[in-house]
């Protein structure tokens, strides 16, 4: 049977591991946000760049190598926005692995201290 003490540890244990697997996904929220408004922020500049362009053009070939030019412009940002989605979430990844991983091993180790301090009482009750 659990006593007192035994179970606030295994709750602060809990709360402790809840705070990091939290603090692990706020950062990666705040990096996916701050990727997603650079991206926008291109974006939106391209736009603005590519329409100007449009409205300086001099006819229907120089519209195609403006349009050329905009899907050249997009592959690498697609790229670059890939990897640092798979970075961020390999990250993360990461991250709750190391707190699921550090909390089972505190609670293995804390059963087996536990199991070990029950059959220590066991084994004295049955001497007495």
């Amino acid at each position: 049977m659990l006593t007192n003490e035994q179970i606030i540890a295994a709750q602060k244990a809990q709360l402790e591991a809840f705070h990091e697997l939290a603090t692990h996904y706020v950062s990666s929220v705040e990096k996916l946000t701050a990727l997603n408004l650079r991206l926008t922020q291109g974006c939106l500049q391209d736009s603005a760049s590519n329409a100007q362009k449009i409205l300086d053009s001099k006819g229907g070939h120089h519209l195609l190598g403006i349009h050329h030019s905009t899907f050249e412009s997009i592959s690498p940002r697609v790229t670059d926005y890939c990897k640092h989605l798979f970075d961020i979430a390999s990250t993360l990844g990461h991250g709750l692995t190391e707190v699921f991983v550090s909390h089972a091993d505190k609670t293995r180790q804390h059963l087996a201290a536990n199991s070990d301090e029950g059959q220590a009482k066991e084994h004295l009750k049955s001497d007495s």
